[in-house]
């Protein structure tokens, strides 16, 4: 309320202005004619909201708990963007006109058509032919695709269908660029090339989300079915394979890309990690996502290897030179404040109302137990709202003087067992901005792989024959 309002320091007895009331008054003092909106986005607290019942009625005036008023002008108005009206008060319904846009309203076809059309405008690797050829690729797959998600598929962490494709669309951005590979003699080349790459897009966007199962199925009723073109090869999943574009323009199983294990004896047991196939392939969606500033969100059950596959993935590229990463644990007590510390004691400052990592490297911020933040009383999550802000606009507001700070190059990951115990449901208004993976529990092949290969690496250090092979 205080942040919101404004609040008087109790030790000074001095007057803080809020948020909300400092863009208020500087919106009131404005004398042109032109209509100022103020848009409140985020969750409708029946306690914060009260204060606003003065503005919202013909008063149109905020009252301050130091006795200030601020008379708001004729032209400006308000907008309210919420999930739900769960715990509005009567009184503020009463005075907002409501507007209710239903997921079936706009579906996912004025998304593509407006991606396709601006992304694309300056690819000169996508000809007219092929942007046409990609929308009816879309047009072709999606609805099957999704229709299956939502009747068939499991997912720990709820996903919408706009998310789904929006993931889809993250991956060829990354690929569909002649650097990465993606040309062709012919026209015809680069149509198998830009089907392939659909597909491995399609397999990850949308089928990312689900549990193991539900992947070997989406892939033999849907994938299978829908891009034959693509030579998917038949052994396994088409989750098994990744496709080479630098080289031989081909899908290739991920177990050809495992790093072989090297032991460091100086290293904590709890920091060893042993590549696999599993971690080979999420590895591989972090760096790639990453590159196009992308958020990403991990989940999976306990113990499945989620925190130490991405903090190693973040310390490779640490130690290239090409990012600074941000290791944030949540835990019941975080706050919001405490969140956004943690990422600004980090940064540079890069100019006027601007921070950001040093020159050349991005910024990765990774937010693990992200769904364990309190819920409030009236089903809020603070920390959560402030990283919502700062996917969204790339920025905070300066706590000291509520003045905006963008931060530049940066990217936010994500990651959380599913919602149980402790851990809260997270908003969609939140999560629906990240590519959503779930790792699978690894299997006794992969356990039996990983303890081997640290137990043989420990054994190596000094031991006799004997003792090696008993």
């Amino acid at each position: 309320m205080g942040e919101m309002y404004g609040e008087v320091n109790t030790v000074s007895q001095e007057w803080t202005d809020g948020l909300a009331s400092k863009i208020m008054r500087n919106a009131a003092r404005e004398t042109e004619e032109e209509k100022t909106w103020v848009v409140f986005d985020g969750p409708v607290d029946a306690l914060w909201i009260e204060n606003m019942n003065t503005v919202l009625d013909d008063n149109m005036t905020l009252c301050l708990a130091n006795g200030q008023r601020i008379k708001l002008r004729a032209q400006m108005r308000m907008l309210f963007e919420v999930q739900d009206l769960a715990v509005a008060s009567p009184a503020t319904v009463s005075r907002c006109g409501m507007v209710y846009m239903t997921a079936e309203e706009m579906g996912w076809r004025p998304f593509v058509k407006t991606w396709i059309k601006v992304f694309f405008a300056e690819n000169e690797a996508m000809t007219e032919e092929l942007k046409e050829h990609l929308w009816q690729t879309f047009e072709a797959t999606i609805d099957v695709g999704l229709t299956y998600l939502r009747k068939e598929g499991s997912e720990p962490i709820k996903t919408t269908d706009l998310q789904q494709v929006t993931s889809l669309c993250n991956f060829l951005e990354f690929f569909v660029s002649e650097e990465k590979g993606f040309k062709g003699k012919t026209h015809e080349d680069k149509r198998k090339i830009l089907d392939s790459l659909f597909a491995f897009s399609y397999a990850w966007g949308l089928g990312g989300s689900l549990t193991q199962k539900s992947k070997e199925q989406f892939d033999s009723f849907v994938i299978r079915d829908q891009f034959k073109a693509a030579a998917i090869p038949l052994g396994g999943t088409s989750f098994d394979y990744f496709y080479d574009l630098k080289k031989e323009k081909v899908f290739k199983p991920w177990s050809t890309r495992v790093v072989p294990f090297v032991y460091d004896k100086e290293a904590s047991y709890f920091d060893l990690m042993v590549p696999t196939v599993d971690t080979t392939k999420y590895s591989f969606t972090l760096e790639t996502l990453m590159a196009s500033e992308k958020p990403m969100f991990y989940t999976g059950g306990s113990g499945v290897g989620k925190s130490v596959m991405i903090a190693n993935t973040l310390t490779i590229l640490k130690d290239k030179g090409l990012i600074l990463p941000i290791f944030i644990n949540m835990s019941a007590q975080t706050t919001s404040g405490r969140t956004q510390v943690s990422i600004e004691e980090k940064l540079e400052k890069k100019g006027r109302g601007s921070i950001g990592p040093p020159v050349g490297k991005k910024l990765a911020v990774f937010v693990d137990d992200i769904n364990m933040p309190q819920v409030e009383f009236y089903g809020a999550q603070p920390p959560i709202e402030l990283l919502r802000l700062f996917v969204d606009k790339k920025g905070m507001y300066e706590r000291s003087d509520w003045s905006w700070k963008s931060v530049q190059d940066s990217t936010v990951i994500a990651c959380a067992a599913p919602p149980s115990g402790g851990r809260a449901n997270i908003t969609l208004r939140f999560t629906r901005r990240f590519n959503m993976f779930c790792l699978p529990e690894a299997s006794p092949g992969t356990l039996s792989t990983i303890f081997a290969s640290i137990l043989k690496g420990f054994l190596a250090t000094g031991f006799t024959d004997k003792v090696k092979n008993l």
